[in-house]
């Protein structure tokens, strides 16, 4: 007879993600930095986020299309 418990006990503590005050730990937890580090913008940050989810879900990289042109880009070609 074994006197092995029938679910594993086993506890470690939970993974505990830093980054420096004022930062997003979300975005150094997925990338290793954020917009709010030297050198990155919020573009940057924004496109990686969209990036990741594209490939989280099987998207593929080319950029997002409308069906139709947005009324700055008829105003424009009206014009010219």
């Amino acid at each position: 007879m074994c006197d092995a418990p029938d679910e594993l006990t086993i506890t470690e503590p939970p993974k505990l993600h830093v980054a420096p005050p004022g930062h997003s730990r979300a975005g150094h937890r997925a990338f290793g930095w954020c917009s709010r580090c030297p050198d990155r913008e919020v573009w940057e940050e924004l496109l990686a986020w969209r990036q990741r989810d594209n490939r989280d879900v099987g998207e593929g990289s080319a950029p997002d299309q409308m069906p139709y042109s947005s009324r700055e880009v008829e105003a424009v070609s009206a014009d010219g």
